[in-house]
């Protein structure tokens, strides 16, 4: 079960959630074959209204559909027969987990009421280090390194704009847009920040916009680390840490 409900009760609107969502359809099956063997509690809000419907995950099948505990109050099992789509939230192992379910279809379990839903396309997985984002422009220079794509093409310097422990965001020249679309995975990159050694990471980007130019270019482009080592994310924090406190320390003697 979650552990005290802390801020599990309603879904978050991330700006940048696309960096934390899962696609694959198998590691979204794992993700909520978890919750139903943990028998985790999901705060299920009933939309469009956000009526409040706790619930359970029971089962998910072969087919990846999956299965929840309906309500004791016949009138909460009506308005989540005709729902939109339910807006779920749980925890496991600390872990932040939100997805939506649609076409939901009431089901008879073993005499109760239950609902059956297709798998959701995309899950929102997100662990506590990952909420905070270290703004670095105007601020400390810290760079990746993008291998280059063909045999005689240098690689590819990019300022990083943020940084969190699970991922960054890129200020990207409209130059070199094509080599940052959606899901396009960046193996084999270099992670600079100051007074440290390089540190490899590997990249999948989110999502690409378009804002005031920052550090030279037009164009962000989030992105998620992909299988980060625990070495590298140590030293991710304890410079994001480093940074938040000197800033902090700063602002308290302008006061």
């Amino acid at each position: 079960m979650p552990e005290a409900h802390e801020p599990l009760a309603t879904p978050h609107d991330l700006e940048d959630a696309a960096r934390y969502e899962l696609h694959d359809p198998r590691e979204i099956a794992r993700v909520l074959q978890s919750l139903a063997d943990a028998g985790a509690l999901i705060s299920a809000h009933v939309m469009p209204g956000g009526l409040p419907c706790p619930t359970a995950l029971l089962d998910v099948d072969r087919d990846g559909n999956v299965v929840i505990d309906g309500n004791h109050q016949e009138s909460v099992n009506q308005r989540i027969a005709a729902a939109h789509y339910l807006a779920c939230v749980s925890q496991l192992d600390r872990v932040r987990i939100q997805f939506r379910l649609r076409d939901l279809t009431r089901v008879d379990n073993d005499g109760r009421v239950a609902f059956s839903a297709p798998a959701p396309e995309t899950v929102l997985k997100l662990q506590r280090r990952e909420l905070y984002r270290l703004q670095l422009v105007p601020g400390p220079v810290v760079t990746v390194q993008v291998p280059a794509v063909g045999e005689f093409d240098p690689p590819l310097q990019v300022r990083v704009l943020d940084l969190s422990g699970g991922g960054l965001a890129l200020s990207v020249r409209e130059d070199d847009q094509s080599r940052f679309s959606a899901r396009t995975r960046l193996p084999g990159c270099l992670l600079r920040l100051p007074d440290t050694t390089p540190l490899p990471v590997h990249l999948e980007v989110a999502h690409v916009s378009r804002q005031e130019p920052l550090a030279g270019a037009p164009l962000r482009a989030g992105c998620r680390f992909i299988d980060l080592s625990p070495n590298v994310e140590k030293q991710v924090l304890q410079y994001i840490f480093r940074v938040e406190r000197q800033r902090n320390a700063r602002e308290r003697r302008a006061v």
